[in-house]
């Protein structure tokens, strides 16, 4: 079933008229009817009787109207998640960082990054660590590169966190 089918055949289910559902569709009356023909051609079944009213569905097409909605939905569903993977590769990325992984690591970083994503705009903040923390949970920065604190409370929950490098302390 072409979802061109299922589209016209719920637009003449909704209007019980094929004429105005030529109209909302943007076909021509004769196109509608055979679209509709060829549904019921392909499933073997009538899907409309007429009335004094108009069109109305027979039960193989009560029983087919439910199932052209879901199936339209998971179309536009689809749709939604492969031009999701297409924002993937374009955008911004807010980084924020402590001053000593901002120079010490991150420019060798970000510069394999950038050669693999070169639409991606990168923009970096530099800040301490309870500082990034803050700015992450509220949404000012996308992903934060500062230190744990040793025996401070249980992680916060929101955030994924992966050790990236261990650094001594020498004083």
């Amino acid at each position: 079933m072409h979802p061109r089918l299922l589209k016209t055949f719920l637009a003449v289910a909704r209007t019980r008229n094929v004429t105005r559902a030529a109209g909302e569709l943007n076909l021509a009356q004769s196109s509608v009817s055979d679209q509709i023909q060829a549904l019921e051609a392909e499933l073997g079944a009538t899907l409309f009787t007429r009335s004094r009213q108009g069109l109305d569905l027979t039960p193989a097409g009560e029983a087919l109207q439910a199932y052209a909605e879901e199936l339209l939905a998971l179309a536009d569903d689809a749709r939604a998640a492969i031009d999701a993977t297409k924002a993937e590769t374009a955008g911004s990325l807010s980084i924020g960082a402590l001053e000593t992984i901002a120079s010490a690591k991150l420019p060798g970083w970000l510069a394999d990054f950038q050669a693999v994503h070169p639409d991606i705009d990168i923009r970096l903040k530099i800040a301490g660590s309870g500082e990034l923390r803050r700015r992450l949970g509220e949404g000012g920065i996308d992903v934060a590169f500062c230190f744990d604190r040793p025996g401070a409370s249980e992680p916060d929950e929101r955030f994924a966190r992966r050790p990236v490098a261990a650094e001594p302390l020498v004083l």
